[in-house]
């Protein structure tokens, strides 16, 4: 079988661009592996593809839930091998696009590194110490691995493991022990490419991005979304920039656009340096594609991409 096409990189280093005319060389269709571009209401803060380009490729796990529904690593791999086996039964090739590294990483290797959050960390800190906390972190583990019998005993035994795994748990919908269950390898079902473009094109490019979703109407399509509960929700609430909007439209943001623009530059460029060294130490058997200021990018990551003819 001809492996899947996997194609990464930082936010806006023309994956979805490239994605899009691979796959119409190929004849294939398009998997988006985003964390966030699942989500209705949130199409232009999360960059999803606009309809002209929905219409030229079939694109899936684009658009496909409300903010209120929970999205993790483990959903996404259920989701993404079903839609696999469907382009596959059709005799097509898939080629997977996305940013998202934790779900990159488990799709094409079997596992994924184990995330962290303080504030989950400290919130679950606080029922372990309460009067019967600990029971309360077991049976939440238990329910998670499907069993007591199924936790390891060092983790029933060491309460900072217990912890540490109820944590992981409720971040990937995963336990630790599912998550680490692979080797480094990745699997031979895939042909990964990872897009690094230099840093100072990559920050020309996000601000000109920023500036063109900033004019399409952002703050609006963050308000609607806020009003509709984003700031409660489960997963969607954690979309790049739309904190630093609802803060400046509740007044204890930036004063004035331009500002909340600048602050929006600044994360995005933030969290692109934290996907590129992602990228670059989490994916070995890549194919990298360096993206110098004087190259065409399209042309450059198609050339790499496709067989020549």
């Amino acid at each position: 079988m001809t492996p899947d096409i996997v194609l990464l990189g930082p936010t806006c280093s023309w994956k979805s661009s490239a994605a899009i005319r691979i796959a119409q060389k190929l004849d294939a269709e398009i998997i988006s592996c985003d964390s966030m571009q699942v989500y209705q209401g949130l199409e232009i803060g999360t960059a999803q593809p606009d309809a002209e380009e929905l219409a030229a490729i079939p694109h899936h796990l684009i658009g496909i839930f409300s903010i209120q529904e929970p999205y993790d690593v483990n959903r996404f791999l259920n989701l993404a091998a079903s839609v696999r086996e469907d382009v596959h039964r059709r005799g097509k090739q898939a080629v997977i696009v996305g940013g998202t590294g934790l779900y990159a990483k488990s799709l094409v290797y079997g596992h994924a590194l184990l995330p962290a959050n303080a504030e989950l960390f400290e919130q679950l800190k606080s029922i372990l110490d309460s009067p019967g906390g600990r029971v309360q972190l077991e049976k939440e583990l238990s329910s998670a691995a499907q069993g007591r019998d199924n936790i390891p005993k060092d983790i029933l035994l060491n309460p900072r493991r217990l912890l540490r795994a109820v944590e992981v748990a409720r971040l990937t919908g995963c336990t630790p022990w599912e998550l680490n269950n692979s080797t480094n390898q990745p699997k031979e079902e895939y042909k990964q490419f990872v897009i690094l473009p230099e840093l100072e094109l990559l920050k020309q490019r996000i601000r000109q991005r920023t500036a063109a979703m900033m004019k399409k109407g952002w703050v609006q399509e963050a308000q609607r979304a806020i009003g509709n509960g984003l700031m409660e929700t489960p997963t969607a609430r954690q979309a790049l920039g739309y904190r630093d909007i609802a803060e400046f439209l509740s007044g204890n943001g930036p004063d004035s656009l331009p500002e909340l623009e600048e602050l929006l530059v600044s994360r995005t460029i933030h969290y692109a340096r934290r996907q590129f060294t992602w990228f670059k130490h989490q994916h070995p058997g890549a194919t990298f594609i360096p993206i110098p200021p004087q190259d065409s990018p399209l042309e450059t990551i198609c050339s790499m991409v496709l067989p020549s003819t």
